[in-house]
């Protein structure tokens, strides 16, 4: 007999409320106890009531609260909470977005670029060498290779939001350094959803060419900046017509529909991933009086939403899948140690490098490298990608949930005191920026 459709919405619901409860209190935990950013409590509540933890007891002898669902795709979680995690990432990115200063974004773009390419090249050749290294991919054929190839995609990855958030928190968010490391880490993303989709292209074809990997980089840049640009050029018209409806929660309503579509968008015609759609878009209002009037109502649906993302990617973690394959529990603890090294030493290195190169001293090459290491919700999401499509398993899965937690919170610990001194420019560069102003310019 079929179940009753408001059944399943009330279990739904009840699920729901006992995410958005658990969020809070590991938020609130980590925020005011430990002084951690409450992502980190958000993500711990996810795996202590998933289904392979408290979520997956038989309490007084009735189902577990989170049962596996037998027909989701390989997903631990129910389909529909997947999605609501899903919009919530896009809510993220999007208000990330809004809030970054667009002019300060386009200024900085040409230095970041250079910071990005290493923060993307260095990362994923130590996460592939790391993979191969203790045994959970091979060279011996490119089946073989794939979970080499999308823990490199996975290393690659730098959180806008984490980033933007503590930024902000220091009221950071528009110097040099500041700008270049949320440029840094948009190009940085393009570039790691661009892997991304080769390596998924491989894991589905077997194969991958030159023609192939060219279409891909044309429609992932060609979509990105094309929805930056003209994005920006027709933002003032697109903000005086949502503007124009006076209807109570209709500008709201209107900026979020846009971030959905340019989002979907993304995804599904130009192989991006959604929160790039999402965070390109708000870039594109970031100057527009619409900004100012759908930010505290933004902020309000963030912070229902965004909870709900993190504690779901920490439901899908399963520990236990620690040496449960062919490698030793040893070995993938051994791994997580590895991998997480690398994943600091590569960021540190391969961005804060490039930015000696382009105008930084090595104060602000140290704050650019410290700010580009969080790898936060992008690489959770991509992690998530790669566990919810087979390429990689769940004992790949923890491990680079372990190198994304350890990263994120040792990013705000050391950026923080980065950030006190003085200016992280070169002279030369000082000297620029004061003939500019003088200039008018």
């Amino acid at each position: 007999m079929a179940e009753n459709p408001l059944e399943v919405v009330a279990h739904l619901i009840l699920l729901l409320s006992i995410i958005l409860v658990a969020a809070k209190i590991g938020g609130e935990v980590s925020e005011r106890y430990l002084k951690i950013p409450p992502v980190l409590g958000e993500l711990g509540a996810g795996i202590l009531i998933s289904p392979f933890l408290l979520g997956g007891i038989h309490w007084f002898g009735g189902k577990p609260i989170f049962e596996l669902p037998g027909d989701a795709g390989g997903l631990p979680v129910e389909p529909q909470l997947f999605f609501i995690a899903q919009v919530a990432a896009i809510v993220l990115l999007f208000e990330a977005g809004l809030e970054t200063n667009r002019k300060q974004f386009v200024k900085y773009v040409r230095p970041a670029t250079a910071v990005a390419l290493g923060g993307v090249i260095l990362p994923f050749f130590m996460g592939f060498a790391a993979t191969v290294m203790l045994g959970f991919a091979s060279m011996g054929s490119i089946e073989e290779m794939i979970p080499a190839l999308f823990v490199g995609a996975i290393m690659t990855a730098t959180s806008v939001g984490i980033t933007a958030r503590v930024l902000a928190d220091i009221r950071r968010l528009d110097s040099p350094e500041g700008v270049t490391v949320l440029a840094g880490a948009v190009v940085d993303d393009v570039l790691g959803i661009i892997l991304l989709a080769i390596v998924i292209g491989i894991a589905e074809e077997g194969t991958v060419t030159a023609g192939s990997v060219g279409l891909i980089f044309l429609k992932a840049f060609g979509f990105w900046l094309g929805l930056m640009f003209i994005g920006s050029i027709v933002s003032k018209y697109i903000s005086n017509v949502i503007l124009w409806f006076k209807s109570a929660g209709g500008a709201l309503v209107l900026v979020l529909a846009l971030a959905f579509l340019a989002s979907a968008v993304a995804e599904i015609y130009f192989g991006l991933a959604m929160i790039i759609g999402a965070y390109t878009m708000g870039l594109a209002l970031s100057g527009t009086e619409l900004k100012h009037q759908v930010e505290d109502s933004m902020r309000s649906v963030n912070n229902f939403l965004v909870p709900i993302f993190f504690v779901v990617i920490g439901m899908q973690v399963d520990f236990t899948a620690f040496g449960a394959g062919e490698t030793s529990l040893s070995t993938s603890i051994i791994f997580a140690v590895v991998l997480t090294t690398f994943a600091i030493i590569s960021k540190v290195v391969g961005s804060g490098i490039p930015a000696l190169f382009v105008g930084f001293n090595k104060i602000g090459a140290t704050r650019i490298a410290l700010g580009m290491l969080p790898r936060g919700e992008v690489a959770l999401i991509v992690a998530g990608i790669g566990l919810t499509s087979g390429v990689i398993g769940q004992d790949i899965f923890g491990v680079t949930i372990v190198m994304t937690i350890v990263t994120t919170v040792v990013a705000p610990l050391l950026l923080i005191p980065a950030f006190r001194g003085g200016s992280g420019l070169r002279v030369d560069t000082e000297v620029e920026a004061e003939a500019e102003i003088g200039d008018g310019k």
